[in-house]
């Protein structure tokens, strides 16, 4: 179309009319767009089918890396000695890769999924400092737990065990590689004598020891989780409502064991980075709370950490709601940084604590050498972009420890000292990919994206009324032939 053949009405109708377009176009994005993106945005973030979050939650996106560090006891011989602490070294870490995968998942009418998940490990000699085959010296579990169970009991039963334990495989510790201290299990005599004998009294509930034996890509191991959608109300999105079935443990009393937080996987977004965010940790069957303390800069986003604190694992000595985390029936809670799990853990004696016994009363450090708490190292980390709730990084470390207690009733046991003893520790560790990241600030962006453009559009349709305007003003739509002429001249 040739705009010099235009008439003046014509040429006022484009310009008019675009500039109108451009400008009404623009004050529609600005206007709208940010309560449209955030829909877009928070549809997408929804767990149901086929959403992003959806495809994530079905199979981690994302490496995960279960980092194991074990305690090697090294001077057993000495622990009648009150003179001399029980010295651990530690070694690895011995590095497994951790596949997730959601299994047996069903929907239901109530915006809630149940499922379970099977995780399954894989060693990266690459990233380990040693091999499986290192040797561990440490106390022996199965005798701990028999001794602990019947601490209590009639002095003529407790001779019973006492003789047990000398007779069929009892013993204070034990050296075996890492392989069988961590998945594969080792072969016992005292437990393969329980598994015979078979009484109520004493139950040992697997025919090889191992932390985490049986574990290894089996699909129940965890539970049964039951949590909420977000495709009712995204705030709830990830909170977990049941475990196998039931909305409390069932191994603290209330309100300690109520079913409570999320698994770490997924978490609603717009989160308010002054609120403690809560986790429920399977290993230790039970929830803990982890409070805002700075931020993490990853691949152009910031990311709330939310940490462990002194709080997290206390049984009351400190915090009053944290007391029925301590058993009524043990005859001493345990203090701050310490936490009881033996129902949890098969009555064996454990105790749950951060690594290195990290923001634990010092009583337990000091009771043993060879440990140097680091906040660098040590800390439990849960950094989070709390406008999409994508997790960020991970490092979720706990250590396992194992009390150890004298009693004159049993040979050995007799005249050792009493001390938590610090087994092993764990870091379970992922951090969001660069692509992931991309893809997180697109949503973050989207809705700035749109004002931008819209203000753009705003600033483009204005030039063109603005022109119009002028050229109105002025009445120059069109060249009148004076002016030509005088181009001439000129």
């Amino acid at each position: 179309m040739c705009c010099e053949c235009c008439g003046e009405t014509q040429r006022k109708s484009w310009v008019f009319g675009i500039g109108s377009v451009f400008a009404v176009l623009g004050i529609l994005l600005v206007v709208l767009w940010p309560n449209l993106a955030d829909n877009l945005v928070e549809s997408g973030l929804k767990l149901e089918p086929g959403t992003d979050t959806y495809d994530s939650w079905l199979e981690a996106p994302i490496p995960i890396y279960l980092k194991f560090y074990m305690f090697n006891w090294t001077n057993p011989q000495d622990i009648r000695n009150p003179n001399i602490k029980p010295h651990f070294n530690e070694m690895g870490p011995y590095v497994f890769l951790e596949k997730h995968k959601k299994e047996n998942y069903t929907f239901f009418d109530n915006a809630t999924v149940a499922y379970y998940e099977r995780r399954t490990w894989f060693f990266d000699e690459k990233q380990s400092n040693g091999t499986l085959h290192d040797m561990i010296t440490a106390a022996h579990a199965i005798t701990a737990t028999v001794a602990d169970e019947m601490r209590h009991s009639k002095k003529i039963v407790k001779k019973i065990v006492n003789f047990m334990l000398n007779h069929e495989g009892g013993t204070l510790y034990t050296t075996k590689p890492v392989h069988e201290w961590i998945f594969d299990g080792y072969q016992d005599d005292l437990t393969d004598f329980l598994n015979l004998f078979n009484t109520s009294k004493i139950q040992i509930p697997y025919k090889r020891f191992g932390w985490l034996a049986d574990r290894n890509g089996s699909l129940e191991y965890d539970g049964l989780f039951t949590i909420h959608t977000g495709t009712d109300d995204i705030s709830n999105m990830g909170r977990l409502t049941h475990w196998n079935g039931r909305d409390e443990t069932g191994f603290y009393k209330l309100p300690c064991g109520i079913v409570n937080g999320t698994t770490g996987d997924l978490f609603p977004p717009k989160m308010n980075i002054q609120d403690e965010i809560t986790i429920f940790a399977t290993d230790a069957c039970r929830f803990m709370n982890l409070r805002p303390q700075g931020t993490l800069e990853l691949y152009g986003l910031t990311a709330t950490r939310w940490v462990g604190t002194e709080e997290t694992l206390d049984s009351g000595e400190n915090y009053p709601n944290q007391a029925c985390f301590c058993d009524p029936r043990m005859e001493e809670c345990p203090k701050t940084g310490v936490v009881e799990c033996k129902k949890c853990r098969d009555k064996a004696p454990i105790y749950s604590s951060f690594p290195h016994f990290y923001l634990a009363d010092k009583s337990y450090l000091n009771a043993v050498s060879g440990l140097k708490p680091d906040k660098a190292k040590h800390e439990f980390v849960m950094a989070v972009e709390p406008t999409t709730g994508v997790p960020v990084q991970v490092h979720g470390r706990i250590q396992i420890n194992m009390m150890l207690e004298p009693d004159d009733d049993y040979d050995i046991y007799r005249g050792i000292q009493k001390v938590l003893m610090p087994m092993f520790w764990f870091d379970q560790y992922a951090q969001l990919s660069p692509e992931l990241a991309s893809r997180a600030k697109l949503a973050i962006n989207l809705s700035d994206y749109g004002v931008y453009f819209g203000i753009a559009c705003i600033v483009f349709g204005g030039l063109f009324l603005v022109t119009g305007i002028a050229l109105t003003l002025t009445k120059r739509w069109v060249r009148r032939p004076v002016d030509d002429e005088d181009m001439l001249t000129n």
